[in-house]
């Protein structure tokens, strides 16, 4: 086969058109617990998080909201993958072998947004947030800024169980804003675990009963019996294949409000882009073409109030 620009051109718009294609049908796990923010500039600054809106009684004066008490911010990083297309195959006309490979990379570009996103949520133990604690910590202040703040609590370290389940989801639904009013939480609830969890996360959801352990006056055990599990069905549940090695943390998240715990921020969407120039010096050097896929993004926290994280090694409740 002759190579020239039409060719080439040819080539690229098929293998974009498969990419774009794979990409969309790669169902991606992030949307279900984060919210995209679109972004402009190297980073962005979430002012708004120590500022969470909510009415109260007016006082004569209407109180204006300091939308700049927090200093947080989410910084886009730059993401590619870049493979080879070996300028004799287009001569032989074996583009074909290239195929799956082309499927792959998009299927591959897609994962690596879940894969950020799945450390930034496991990372909530280690990793701050706009109150300056700890994603998951507790006695952290709604308003950093402030030094008569109310404070709460989104971190437990219980293993996963129907106790542990019921209590986390009690914390998040009595969950207080800045102003000591209750935030309504609890719409729609979403149990995230990592492989290693997902019997127990499907016990506690989709059950009809489950074992429960009645103790003696001292105490003691006195045996096992199953119950009628109220849990069933207080919340939906992903098991995410992207926790795998973390197989003790779990987490329960808000999921049914605008606002969300974490957050994608979305400077440039994941593309395919390609070297198809002959008279290019890397074409000339190396007689291949370059197909890159490529994306700017980063990831971080937005209120952590929407999110109870369990280390799951802790004492049982």
């Amino acid at each position: 086969m002759q190579i020239n620009q039409t060719t080439l051109a040819n080539f690229f718009r098929s293998f974009r058109v498969l990419f774009l294609k794979e990409m969309q049908g790669a169902e991606p796990e992030w949307p279900k617990i984060a919210m995209r923010m679109p972004s402009n500039a190297a980073e962005e600054v979430y002012a708004w998080l120590g500022a969470l809106p909510g009415l109260r009684k007016m006082m004569g004066k209407a109180i204006i909201q300091n939308f700049s008490a927090s200093d947080y911010r989410i910084k886009n990083d730059e993401y590619e993958s870049t493979i080879p297309v070996k300028e004799a195959d287009i001569e032989r006309d074996r583009l074909g072998i290239y195929t799956p490979l082309m499927s792959n990379l998009a299927v591959a570009a897609a994962a690596s947004v879940d894969a950020l996103m799945a450390n930034t949520l496991e990372g909530g133990f280690t990793n701050a947030d706009y109150t300056g604690k700890n994603f998951f910590d507790t006695n952290k202040k709604h308003e950093p800024n402030n030094s008569k703040s109310l404070t709460f609590t989104n971190l437990m370290t219980a293993p996963l169980s129907a106790n542990s389940f019921a209590a986390a989801k009690a914390l998040l639904k009595g969950m207080k804003n800045s102003q000591g009013n209750a935030m309504g939480l609890g719409k729609k609830l979403l149990l995230v675990v990592p492989p290693a969890l997902e019997s127990m996360a499907l016990q506690i959801l989709t059950a009809e009963n489950i074992a429960a352990t009645a103790k003696n006056t001292d105490g003691t055990i006195a045996g096992v019996a199953a119950v009628t599990n109220v849990q069933k069905g207080t919340a939906d549940y992903l098991v995410w294949s992207q926790l795998a090695g973390s197989d003790t943390a779990w987490f329960l998240l808000e999921v049914g409000l605008p606002v969300k715990a974490l957050i994608y921020q979305d400077e440039k969407a994941i593309d395919l882009l390609a070297v198809t120039t002959p008279q290019s010096e890397h074409v000339v050097l190396y007689h291949e073409y370059i197909y890159q896929a490529y994306a700017r993004f980063g990831a971080g926290y937005g209120l952590p109030q929407l999110a109870i994280g369990s280390t799951g090694v802790g004492a049982a409740i």
